[in-house]
């Protein structure tokens, strides 16, 4: 009868140390989950590995692994491997990508607002776009709708690409595009853009664009300097009226459930690789802007005209303050971006 007790004795009491065992190592690993276990997230862009919008997403999937000390890994796919624009945007809500560079534009589907952040003439020059854009809280507006709906938190800026008119007839002047036959994506924005300068939008895709110039079913395109050579848009266009109606502003957008549940460290490191690539690459945009115009004039050929943009400017704040009162975000228009 004593052995009986003294083994029940010793039984219970190795159950004892075994609850206490596990749960100690539970609270362990729940601490490795936060800081020293491996995540791996997938990131996802459009753009070509060698397009500054590709290395600057590249840039920024290293620097985390920097600043996390190797924590987070994370794989990126360019040049549209894993869908096209659309279902990129789709994937990162659903979280089937992590996170992935996006154009404006993508989230006026869940807030029609940002059709307001996507017209034109928004930012004067380099320095209030960097002031704006490298600061903290400047749109901090912006980036809580996005968390609201549909639920994608903002890592990180990348932008300053500039925008201007490729044509095969020359523009000096607003009245030069009337009634011209102007490409247009499928956005609202730009349709009414072009409308509002007084050209016939036509709505092309960017894969059909080399085509529509070439076939003269479009006699102009606005984009970046670097997407015209990238595309090859310079072999069928003959003229680049710098207007500059554009500098990008594009998002690095996460599906924020599962930026939430990275830990603090973990987010503090993301944020800190935000804060060395976003100006780096933002600088080097405007620094590519004269590398890429002498591509275009020694390489292709293209002749560059002198364009008076006040009127351009003109108008298109017209439209964008129109977008901003539509929306009833004029004030926050004003405020930010000195309108």
């Amino acid at each position: 009868m004593t052995f009986r007790k003294k083994s029940i004795g010793f039984i219970f009491g190795l159950f004892i140390l075994l609850i206490v065992t596990t749960a100690c190592g539970n609270g362990n690993d729940s601490e490795a989950n936060g800081e020293g276990d491996t995540v791996e997230l997938v990131a996802a862009t459009i753009n070509p590995s060698d397009s500054l919008l590709g290395e600057a997403l590249i840039a920024f999937a290293e620097e985390i692994e920097n600043q996390s000390d190797g924590e987070i890994e994370v794989t990126v796919h360019t040049d549209g491997t894993l869908g096209n624009a659309s279902s990129l945007y789709q994937s990162v809500i659903s979280g089937d990508i992590d996170f992935i560079y996006s154009d404006k534009g993508w989230f006026a589907e869940h807030q029609p607002v940002f059709n307001a952040l996507d017209g034109y003439y928004l930012f004067e020059d380099q320095e209030q776009f960097e002031s704006i854009v490298n600061s903290e809280d400047d749109l901090a507006y912006f980036e809580d709708l996005l968390i609201e709906s549909p639920g994608l938190k903002n890592l990180m800026y990348i932008g300053g690409i500039e925008r201007n008119i490729m044509s095969t007839f020359p523009i000096e002047t607003v009245e030069d595009l009337q009634g011209r036959e102007m490409r247009s994506g499928t956005g609202a924005t730009e349709l009414a853009w072009w409308e509002q300068l007084g050209a016939s939008p036509v709505s092309v895709d960017l894969d059909e664009v080399y085509s529509a110039l070439q076939t003269g079913v479009a006699e102009g395109t606005q984009n970046s300097l670097d997407s015209m050579i990238h595309n090859r848009f310079a072999e069928v266009g003959d003229y680049v009226a710098r207007t500059q109606h554009d500098l990008t502003l594009g998002f690095v957008v996460m599906n924020n459930d599962r930026y939430e549940q990275l830990s603090d460290e973990h987010k503090e490191a993301i944020a800190d690789a935000a804060d060395i690539v976003q100006p780096e690459y933002i600088e080097k945009a405007f620094e590519q802007a004269e590398e890429d115009m002498r591509v275009l004039e020694e390489d292709f050929g293209i002749t560059f005209t002198d364009v008076e943009v006040d009127e351009f400017i003109e108008l298109s704040r017209e439209q964008l303050l129109d977008l901003a009162k539509e929306y009833d975000a004029e004030e926050v228009f004003e405020d930010i971006f000195d309108l």
